[in-house]
């Protein structure tokens, strides 16, 4: 396997579970744990870590699909590109 063989490969699966996230967020959010978000606000707001409004921007479903997509394909690409770097096969024939 080559460098690129590898990154390319987990380039993809970045983008699938990138795309995954959302639902799976949802799912977690909504019929897993319905109260997170209210309570995450409340805990923010009685300790002072924010206001009620920055709260309520920062702790929301949308928020969290948002950085799920964005941080998963960020972070897949780096990790991929380390992981195909330290799996790449030395003797690789092309």
């Amino acid at each position: 396997m080559t460098w690129r063989q590898g990154f390319i490969s987990g380039v993809t699966l970045s983008i699938v579970i990138s795309f995954l996230s959302p639902l799976v967020q949802y799912i977690t959010f909504t019929l897993i744990t319905p109260q997170f978000f209210t309570n995450i606000i409340k805990y923010a707001v009685e300790n002072k870590v924010q206001t009620q409004e920055q709260a309520e921007a920062y702790f929301s479903l949308k928020n969290y699909m948002l950085q799920g997509v964005f941080g998963g394909l960020s972070m897949g690409v780096f990790t991929s590109a380390i992981v195909a770097f330290i799996l790449k096969t030395k003797n690789y024939k092309n």
